[in-house]
């Protein structure tokens, strides 16, 4: 247990004036942002999200034991007057942003175990988790211990964590942190979301490394425009300017977009900035040898120095990019390279381009998780470039997102694809009828015939009964999930399983698993 004042040494963003000495020396054991998982001695943070507020929950939290509530400034004063009257037993503190004053006593509740870890994080609008794993794999090789914090699962070495978010709550990533410490783990390797960002819950982690991928448009739905986004991403190379690391590393791909406006930034806050891509002017570089159905491989250098060819079993040009940020953090902290690109070579990861079909088959079946206009443009664009009969894509748009990319997904399908087939994705609370709607105004005015099939199976189903010899079928959206959300429940739907039985119902072949 630590006291209240030690939680909050440092921290300015409250009101100070009145807090009491009783309550700095409140004894506290944990904090929550959830009123159902407080107990005795516990600290609560109102938190105001996008479809709740925390602050209806006080009561509930007080009722639970909790002896300080943590609220924002701005909520209800008449509201909070009553409550203080009510139980006049109960500590009140007033924050300018109860997120980001969660971030700050949350580390300090567990000591700062990013402080004692090595710890990169991985941001972009595609990429994140394919560059987490390969990160992960190359530092296991080389004997580090491994932390994965990520979409698909969250691992503290072998051991898997639960989490609903791809960059969890602060105080939740705080708890894993500490616990990896204390399992001895070395290294620490994160996707880091634009929201979990602009949501202050990666703040006061102490960054090692920050690596970039790509930003394209996604999440506009919350960020409401491109530059809000960069502006929410961009965040991250502060955080590790302000951390306490003395190796600090911004690693960035050349060819993204914005990357003018991404390597002024980084050199403004005196950051070392180390370039990776296509792009020969590249600090780590690559050349492509082949892309084909089989693999992709390409030549390594260093610094303009020829260092090895590099031979993945994942397919596509953004995996070349992907592996290079990897292989440069690699040189960069000198790890055994030989052993790195090893490591790569034999990484697969769940719903990223993942071959569902095989030799038995004359046509491929993959399914990705291309969710947003451009990743689902540079899957249709690698899988051209396997030099197939057609192209036939599945998509759909989830609901309750960004509305603008709905038809921009319809136009690309149109441009990259011989054959769509439009379908449901995760509905959420949106009508189906709305969300199709949407979409389909991207084919308006195009001479391009589709198909619409509500039901997914069904979609998947029509999919494989149309692919002939040498053509590629992705089917796009949903790539690891192993669900399918409607507006009053969640059902099993994992479209790698759906894919293979459709495969075995149409054409009666062994279908050999991949995972």
């Amino acid at each position: 247990m630590k006291y209240f004042k030690e939680l909050i040494k440092g921290y300015n963003n409250f009101d100070s004036k009145n807090i009491t000495k009783e309550c700095l020396n409140t004894k506290i054991k944990n904090i929550a942002y959830n009123s159902k998982l407080i107990k005795k001695d516990y600290i609560f943070v109102a938190i105001k999200g996008t479809k709740d507020d925390g602050h209806k929950y006080i009561e509930n939290a007080i009722e639970n034991k909790a002896n300080i509530i943590i609220y924002d400034f701005r909520f209800d004063k008449k509201k909070i007057k009553e409550l203080k009257n009510k139980y006049n037993k109960i500590f009140f503190v007033s924050a300018k942003n109860p997120r980001e004053m969660l971030a700050f006593i949350s580390a300090k509740l567990f000591d700062e175990p990013t402080k004692k870890i090595k710890t990169i994080a991985i941001t972009g609008t595609n990429g994140k988790t394919t560059t987490t794993y390969l990160l992960k794999s190359v530092l296991e090789n080389n004997k580090n211990k491994t932390t994965l914090i990520g979409t698909i699962k969250n691992m503290i070495g072998k051991r898997e964590i639960k989490t609903n978010l791809t960059t969890p709550e602060s105080i939740d990533l705080e708890n894993i942190f500490n616990k990896s410490l204390k399992k001895n783990i070395s290294n620490i390797v994160m996707e880091t979301s634009s929201q979990a960002l602009a949501m202050n819950r990666c703040d006061y982690l102490q960054f090692d490394t920050a690596i970039w991928t790509n930003l394209t448009e996604d999440h506009l739905d919350y960020h409401k425009n491109m530059r809000n986004y960069l502006k929410a991403k961009l965040k991250l190379f502060y955080l590790l300017k302000e951390s306490c690391k003395k190796k600090k590393l911004a690693i960035v791909n050349i060819d993204t977009d914005y990357f003018k406006e991404i390597s002024n930034y980084i050199k403004k806050l005196n950051l070392k900035i180390i370039t990776y891509g296509l792009n020969e002017k590249a600090d780590y570089y690559g050349k492509i040898i082949s892309l084909n159905s089989k693999s992709t491989e390409y030549e390594f250098y260093a610094k303009e120095k020829f260092i090895s060819k590099v031979k993945l079993s994942m397919l596509g040009r953004f995996n070349i990019l992907n592996s290079l940020s990897v292989l440069a953090y690699a040189c960069e902290y000198k790890l055994d390279i030989k052993k790195a690109i090893k490591s790569i070579s034999k990484v697969q990861v769940a719903g990223r381009f993942e071959i569902v079909t095989n030799e038995k088959h004359d046509f491929i079946v993959a399914v990705d998780y291309s969710h947003t206009p451009d990743s689902l443009k540079n899957i249709l664009i690698e899988a051209k470039k396997l030099n197939p009969n057609r192209v036939i894509v599945v998509f759909g748009c989830g609901g309750d997102r960004d509305r603008k990319k709905r038809p921009i997904m319809a136009k690309i399908t149109a441009k990259y694809s011989d054959v769509s087939i439009l379908t449901t994705d995760n509905q959420r609370s949106e009508s189906i009828e709305r969300i199709m709607s949407d979409i389909e105004v991207g084919f308006e005015g195009l001479n391009f015939n589709y198909k619409k099939i509500i039901d997914r199976r069904e979609a998947i189903k029509e999919a494989i009964r149309e692919a002939k010899k040498n053509d590629i079928v992705i089917i796009a959206g949903k790539g690891h999930e192993t669900y399918q959300i409607f507006p009053n429940r969640i059902v099993d739907f994992d479209d790698r399983k759906v894919a293979r039985e459709c495969l075995k119902e149409i054409y009666y072949k062994e279908i050999k698993l991949f995972y």
